[in-house]
């Protein structure tokens, strides 16, 4: 039997991009707060991997989204 063809987040965020803006849609935007809340997953994921919300605000920053230590915290709470 063939294995069932799969496709990464990325290429499906790419395509929801391309489709959208085939369709004339205005790109939706979005609050720091949204932003993080959003990801609260990767931040989740990057936590367990030793990451301090320091070290998360500054990759945030590195995708042009100032998010603080604090937004970190309160939408995104450390699970122990």
């Amino acid at each position: 039997m063939a294995e069932q063809q799969t496709y990464t987040i990325t290429q499906i965020a790419v395509a929801a991009r391309e489709l959208r803006e085939a369709a004339g849609v205005e790109e939706q935007r979005v609050t720091a707060e949204q932003a993080v809340e959003m990801l609260d997953d990767e931040i989740r994921m990057l936590r367990e991997r030793g990451f301090t919300d320091e070290q998360i605000a500054g990759l945030f920053t590195g995708f042009e989204i100032e998010v603080t230590t604090e937004q970190i915290a309160k939408h995104a709470p450390p699970t122990f």
